[in-house]
């Protein structure tokens, strides 16, 4: 019995074994059907991420690709030649599997893991169309690929690109040198005299050249590079001219800019980001009398403040302990473009100053003198304030009103005539609606109408006059003269209150009454 049971246990054993046998072979040849060969190319054999050790040609596929991960620049080489290689690593799965060429059979990668390490072995190689001829390994084609596509390169790069011997002579040129020389009509001698100029001073460094044009005023520019290797030279010349023309077209710019700004009569401060005073122009000077050597040093925009103050240029603040929380004041008004204010300065002087951004946290003041302009405001408004006083003091009443038939300007003695308030140059009333007050204070049978034709007529007119009865029997003497710009003033006159001819019609009358209604 007992030898019975360890038969079975021995079957199923085998019979187990067989299975299991059977499973892992059929795994094995769903992925990689024939035997794993020798790698005939480079490997690679990498720990996660780090690359832990691979063959010389491994190692020369991936050099010029430096500037990212080692098992990237693997997988940018391959991916393209063994399409999936990319995808099957990006899985979780560490299984065994071959990636065949994307159109040669004779050429594979065997993808594996070691000891839980990623091992990716090129195996195989290209066929030849020679026949007898040997075929070419992965790393060869890359190499003549890679070869091929620095000269396609080396071929259309617009730098010019030479290499010279230690005797100076040109033993090797790109297409873009060939192609600058052949457009050049020069002799021999100019063309050694040229490209000597661009070979001068053959050091590890740039420097810039100048390379007269044929028929045109600017030159051409050019940043040239030597390299030194051995006894022979590198040379690298990039054409710089539009990066030389905008340089002094800016140069110019900002030399037109700063003689503008020294004409200008206008004060002008600019202070950096740190608060530092990087431009001014002389007006600053005349006007601040802060001197240039002060300004020359770049002060800070308190140091100007405070200076100013010292110089009685700053208006004196009402409270001291408060002038240096100003400062912050003024210069954040003037970052945001909103700071405007007038200095009335002790000795009379008046200058209006705005603040105003620039870019990257810069802002700048303007300071202009408005001492004449002030003056003649206050003489204009006192000539105005004396000339009403004038009209006011008249007995006479006094209307001025312009072409367009618009009151702009009466006194006193106009306003108490007509029943108005008196506030003169408040408001502007039109011709049509003066003559009908007046119609209402008159008696009905007095006509407005050559006077107020009279007041909208241009061109030359002689004086107008004439006479209207007022309500209360009073006789008004109205004339109308042209002034200065197309302007009328029409000047009303009073006859005594109590003549003996009005004093009838003085009296109260039910028929002028009825009339008025």
């Amino acid at each position: 019995m007992m030898s019975l049971i360890l038969l079975t246990i021995a079957v199923l054993a085998i019979v187990v074994g067989l299975r299991s046998q059977w499973h892992i072979t059929t795994r094995a040849a769903a992925v990689d059907p024939e035997p794993v060969m020798a790698p005939s190319g480079p490997v690679f054999l990498f720990h996660g991420d780090q690359l832990i050790d691979t063959t010389q040609d491994a190692q020369q596929m991936i050099a010029p690709f430096n500037l990212i991960p080692e098992r990237d620049a693997m997988i940018h080489v391959l991916d393209p030649e063994f399409p999936g290689l990319a995808g099957y690593l990006d899985t979780t799965e560490q299984k065994p599997c071959r990636i065949g060429h994307r159109q040669y059979d004779t050429m594979w990668i065997e993808v594996d893991w070691p000891l839980g390490q990623l091992r990716v072995a090129v195996c195989g190689a290209l066929p030849t169309e020679a026949d007898g001829a040997a075929p070419v390994p992965f790393a060869t084609s890359q190499q003549a690929g890679e070869l091929a596509l620095l000269r396609d390169v080396l071929r259309h790069t617009p730098q010019l690109i030479w290499r010279t011997d230690g005797d100076a002579k040109v033993t090797w040129s790109n297409q873009a040198h060939a192609d600058f020389w052949a457009k050049h009509d020069m002799t021999h001698d100019e063309m050694v005299a040229q490209r000597s100029a661009f070979e001068a001073g053959a050091t590890n460094g740039t420097r810039r050249i100048a390379f007269p044009t044929a028929g045109k005023e600017t030159n051409q520019w050019f940043d040239v590079l030597s390299v030194q290797q051995g006894g022979s030279t590198l040379h690298f010349a990039t054409d710089t001219s539009i990066a030389v023309r905008a340089d002094q077209d800016r140069q110019n710019f900002v030399q037109t800019l700063g003689k503008t700004f020294a004409e200008l009569s206008i004060g002008l401060a600019i202070f950096d980001k740190q608060r530092r005073l990087v431009t001014f122009n002389p007006a600053l000077l005349d006007m601040t009398r802060l001197g240039f050597e002060f300004l020359s040093t770049r002060p800070t925009i308190d140091t100007v403040l405070d200076r100013l103050r010292e110089t009685r240029i700053l208006p004196e603040p009402k409270d001291y302990a408060s002038w240096r929380d100003q400062f912050t004041a003024v210069e954040a008004a003037a970052k945001n473009g909103t700071y405007r204010e007038m200095w009335n300065l002790p000795d009379g002087q008046a200058f209006r100053v705005t603040g105003r951004p620039h870019p990257n946290g810069a802002f700048a003041f303007l300071f202009e003198d408005v001492t004449a302009d002030l003056s003649l405001t206050r003489r204009f408004r006192s000539d105005i304030e004396t000339g009403q006083a004038v009209l006011d003091a008249l007995s006479d009443g006094i209307a001025v009103f312009t072409v367009a038939g618009t009151l702009v300007m009466y006194n006193r003695a106009y306003a108490s005539l007509w029943g108005m308030v008196a506030d003169p140059g408040l408001e502007h009333r039109a011709a049509t609606s003066e003559i009908a007050r007046w119609h209402a204070y008159c008696a009905p049978t007095t006509d407005w109408t050559d006077l107020h034709h009279f007041i909208h007529q241009a061109g030359p007119r002689e004086t107008w006059s004439d006479d209207a009865l007022l309500a209360d029997g009073r006789m008004l003497r109205c004339q109308a003269t042209p002034i200065a710009g197309g302007m009328t003033m029409v000047r009303f006159s009073l006859a005594p209150r109590h003549l003996p001819v009005l004093r009838k019609l003085t009296q109260t009358d039910p028929a002028i009454r009825a009339l008025k209604r």
